[in-house]
């Protein structure tokens, strides 16, 4: 697992993602079960898999989310405190919640996929029925690639509903085009000319993130 880097050369290149989900059988859910054919999924396919499974997570353990994801990132950090949040009730259920028809999943992700995933399941949960207005003047993003955070904040700043709207969208659907549509050009302006090659399914995370910094943060201060 490599982290991303720092330094980029940018133009928002929305390249097929790096997630990968082997199954069978379906992911139960406290949200809504997903069916992935025997074999393996990649791209757009795995990012929906991935986004089903971190709504899952959010919904059962949001404190323990909350609290893993309260710090800037941090690829050590996160290599030790996000994957026991993988949740195999999120696959496999119980007899309150019912059991899925599969019998064994594997996953392969990295954390920055899945604290994306995470934060993403997070502005859903928190702010897709009543988003927050940001603060007048932009957080500044720190951690483990603080330079594609800047970008990614940069960009929903420029338009909170159209970001939102990407997030809703489900993984590789003709929604999810229309809305990287509408943030195009923000893509480019927060670019400022350098070029950035990153996939899908990571952008979403890092604008999540960002997204949920901003809103966190405006909405404690109203408070």
């Amino acid at each position: 697992m490599s982290r991303l880097l720092a330094s980029f050369t940018l133009a928002a290149a929305l390249i097929a993602g790096t997630a990968h989900a082997q199954e069978t059988g379906s992911m139960r859910s406290s949200t809504t079960s997903i069916d992935v054919p025997e074999g393996s999924a990649t791209g757009d396919a795995a990012r929906a898999v991935y986004d089903k499974f971190a709504l899952c997570i959010v919904k059962r353990h949001y404190m323990q989310v909350s609290k893993a994801l309260a710090g800037p990132p941090n690829f050590d950090k996160d290599m030790q405190t996000l994957p026991p949040l993988m949740d195999k009730e999120c696959f496999f259920g119980s007899a309150s919640v019912g059991r899925s028809v599969g019998q064994s999943l594997q996953l392969t992700t990295n954390p920055i996929s899945f604290r994306g995933q995470l934060f993403k399941a997070m502005v859903l949960r928190d702010f897709a029925r009543k988003p927050a207005a940001f603060g007048p003047t932009a957080l500044t993003m720190t951690g483990d690639n603080s330079d594609l955070f800047q970008f990614a904040n940069c960009v929903i700043r420029r338009d909170p509903a159209a970001s939102m709207t990407l997030f809703k969208a489900n993984a590789g659907t003709a929604a999810e085009a229309t809305a990287f549509g509408a943030i195009k050009p923000y893509l480019d302006e927060c670019g400022a000319g350098r070029r950035v090659s990153i996939d899908k399914g990571t952008l979403i995370g890092f604008m999540a993130e960002a997204y949920y910094r901003e809103a966190s943060a405006s909405s404690a201060s109203s408070n």
